[in-house]
């Protein structure tokens, strides 16, 4: 048998998928068992709130500041310029779909110019 022989009637790359969902789906589970239990307005709730929006920009950052693929030929001031744009976009005018192609735009702009 070779190193792709199967797990149960499974692969071995299915297998570890089905793992990986299992693993996942039960802490989806407690979150929704666990979420009808806290009150929206309470400092548990805040607290993951505001972990939730914490690695989303922690994940961001490391996308725009350390890029993989054809963005990471792309200088870093255009990338931040972009996100720059969108911020300030988001700020003003306060919609998030204006602000997306605003900052997309921005850098394509840059990109094309320079």
């Amino acid at each position: 048998m070779t190193h792709d022989s199967l797990f149960l009637g499974i692969s071995l790359p299915w297998a570890a998928v089905l793992l990986a969902f299992i693993a996942t789906f039960i802490w989806r589970i407690f979150g929704v068992v666990l979420a009808s239990a806290i009150r929206t307005d309470s400092v548990v709730m805040v607290w993951i709130n505001a972990l939730a929006y914490a690695m989303v920009a922690g994940v961001l950052m490391l996308i725009l500041v350390y890029p993989s693929g054809s963005l990471a030929n792309t200088p870093l001031d255009y990338r931040l310029g972009a996100l720059g744009l969108s911020v300030l976009c988001m700020l003003t005018v306060k919609s998030l779909w204006l602000s997306i192609l605003v900052g997309i735009g921005g850098f394509a702009i840059a990109l094309h110019l320079f």
